[in-house]
């Protein structure tokens, strides 16, 4: 299968064009098309979470610590409307991201076997939906843009995950010697049947999601208008 290098920089190449066609379009902002650009990036290493002791482990995993310790500060300070002082601000941070590393971390490392549930179509969906929830929670769902741009970011996640699936089958095929490896049908699957419990929640989970998911048709719309697109072509001089 291709290493980590290899996933992260193909994922920063094509979601990189992805989200600079998208600028080029006015679909979305410099900050916007930035912001998809990381998460498609996250995306690309998405599969491997489940894979223990390897650097996309550690990478996700310290993200979502990140992630986790800035939702609890956001929730403390604008829902409860908290002022949290200059001790809270170092404690909690610090308890949040302890909870992540040495309780969430060892549990999901003990529940995912390598190239299980976390490789496959229906992981990568529920990542991508759950990405789209998220992010139309936390922002103004009065604007126009809102949907368009939670629907956005778990398209990104959905794509930065589809790159990693395919470039592990990719790899699964000896080319020189024209075979077949051991490993070809492991990494783009669509799901792991054989851990039933995990794959009948999965898909419990996205039925929910796609139930409670931001207005589509606005988003459709508005990515169906490329009228802004700007290509300019390169002029060759001799």
């Amino acid at each position: 299968m291709a290493n980590f290098n290899t996933h992260l920089n193909t994922a920063l190449i094509i979601t990189g064009l992805a989200s600079a066609t998208l600028l080029s379009a006015e679909h979305i902002d410099l900050k916007g098309a930035l912001w998809l650009w990381f998460l498609g990036s996250i995306g690309g290493l998405l599969p491997d979470i489940d894979s223990d002791n390897s650097t996309s482990l550690d990478t996700i995993f310290n993200l979502f610590a990140l992630s986790a310790v800035l939702l609890v500060l956001h929730y403390i300070t604008t829902e409860l409307i908290i002022k949290i002082s200059f001790i809270e601000l170092i404690v909690v941070p610090l308890l949040v991201y302890g909870f992540m590393k040495y309780i969430i971390r060892p549990l999901f490392e003990w529940i995912t076997v390598h190239r299980g549930s976390c490789h496959s179509l229906l992981f990568i969906l529920l990542c991508a939906l759950l990405t789209t929830q998220v992010t139309w929670e936390l922002n103004d769902q009065s604007t126009p843009q809102a949907a368009t741009f939670a629907w956005l970011t778990g398209g990104f996640i959905l794509l930065g995950g589809l790159i990693h699936l395919l470039l592990d089958e990719i790899y699964s095929v000896d080319l020189s010697n024209v075979t077949i490896k051991r490993s070809f049908g492991s990494a783009l699957k669509i799901a792991d049947f054989d851990n039933k419990l995990i794959t009948l929640s999965s898909i419990i989970a996205i039925a929910g999601l796609i139930y409670v998911a931001p207005p589509t048709k606005q988003t459709i719309t508005a990515l169906s208008d490329w009228s802004h697109f700007r290509f300019q072509s390169l002029k060759i001089r001799f």
